[in-house]
């Protein structure tokens, strides 16, 4: 994971998170998830459906909409919460009912929001570091990622069965709207700064859709698939959206796709065609940062940060300077702890849905049924002659 914000560059992998700033002579800050104490299980819990500690991998992280807070949650379902100004420094480790599938930080910055597997949102508050958490919201269905409304008023989860809840912020268990049209699991959420009250969604079917959230109404959509010359039959899954502050331009990264794709929304509201930029190595994640500069992590041990600006009005990589120079060092002194357990296949490949083809199995049955009967037919028996 790559997470950029007020002048820090994070970069998370296995149960490290590496932290750095040009900015700050003190140096990098480097944590452990795995140095922290286990958890202790929840009585009655069962162990065999949901474990009670993990291999302490970070699976979610966000900085506060300010910078000053960012927050973490890992495999052994911990929530742990760090203040990064003046300096960095651990604050609060809390437990989580369930291994949480993302993270996000209330508009004011003043709570904490966890989706987890089991579809429940809860918010812990971060001035008071030891409260345990509140439930918001549930859902019927395991939630891939949870964002909050520019003005906060609003709560937005997706899920793995394809949809899109906006809920009072106030009063969560108030649906404002629903936004449908995905085919397949919705990994993806971003909402677009501004006054337009605008939704970005990415979803595994490939697609990504504009929405005006608050009631739900889908403005446009764009295949990428289409966009980058990929077979329709290849399954694209989005892993990652990400726009420059005033929200002008946006990026999108697809899973094990070796490129990202960048594009704007026009004033109309509407998607312009997207770019797709090629990238030597695999990326990993992308993110803005406040100068509007894009920022690639790569599967590239000396290589593993390109960050890309507009030149001549395409996305190309811009010449390294010392910052750039000082982030990429501290990735390569931590690569091997960063890189963590090679993650044998995509994590999205058990949400698509099953393909179930009922009625070839169908007709198969019933051709095999016909030939049993053929078999169990007796031959006529021909009279002899002379009887």
């Amino acid at each position: 994971m790559l997470r950029l914000r007020a002048g820090w560059l994070s970069v998370i992998g296995g149960s490290i998170l590496l932290s750095d700033s040009a900015r700050d002579p003190s140096g990098s800050f480097l944590f452990d998830s795995s140095s922290l104490e286990k958890p202790i299980p929840t009585p009655g819990q069962d162990s065999s459906v949901d474990p009670p500690t993990g291999s302490d991998r970070i699976l979610a992280a966000s900085f506060s909409p300010a910078g000053d807070y960012f927050a973490l949650t890992d495999d052994s379902k911990r929530l742990v919460l760090f203040q990064t100004n003046p300096t960095w420094e651990k604050i609060s480790t809390r437990g989580v009912s369930r291994r949480c599938t993302a993270l996000t930080f209330s508009a004011c910055g003043k709570r904490v929001l966890v989706a987890d597997k089991s579809g429940d949102v809860f918010s812990f508050s971060v001035t008071r570091a030891q409260e345990e958490g509140r439930l918001e919201l549930g859902h019927l269905s395991m939630l891939l990622d949870v964002v909050v409304s520019d003005e906060g008023d609003y709560v937005i989860t997706c899920d793995r069965d394809e949809k899109i809840r906006v809920s009072a912020w106030n009063s969560p268990h108030v649906i404002a709207a629903f936004c449908l049209g995905h085919r397949e699991f919705v990994s993806k959420l971003l909402v677009l700064p501004g006054p337009r009250k605008l939704l970005l969604s990415g979803s595994g079917d490939g697609s990504v859709r504009l929405w005006e959230y608050e009631t739900g109404r889908e403005v446009h959509s764009i295949s990428l698939s289409a966009a980058c010359g990929a077979p329709e039959s290849q399954r694209l899954a989005v892993s990652r959206i990400s726009c420059c502050p005033r929200g002008e331009h946006v990026a999108v990264l697809c899973d094990r796709v070796c490129g990202f794709y960048v594009f704007s929304v026009s004033s109309v509201p509407r998607l312009e065609t997207p770019r797709f930029v090629s990238v030597a190595s695999t990326p990993l994640d992308l993110d803005f940062d406040d100068s509007s500069s894009l920022w690639v992590l790569c599967r590239d041990a000396e290589r593993p940060l390109v960050c890309y600006g507009q030149i001549d009005g395409r996305w190309q990589p811009v010449p390294e300077d010392p910052s750039m120079k000082r982030h990429s060092e501290a990735i390569r002194k931590n690569w091997e702890r960063l890189e963590g357990p090679e993650t044998p296949e995509s994590p999205f490949t058990s949400l698509y849905k099953a393909v179930c083809d009922n009625m070839s199995s169908y007709l198969r049955k019933k051709e095999a049924r016909i030939e049993a009967e053929k078999r169990k037919v007796p031959k006529p028996v021909r009279a002899q002659p002379g009887h």
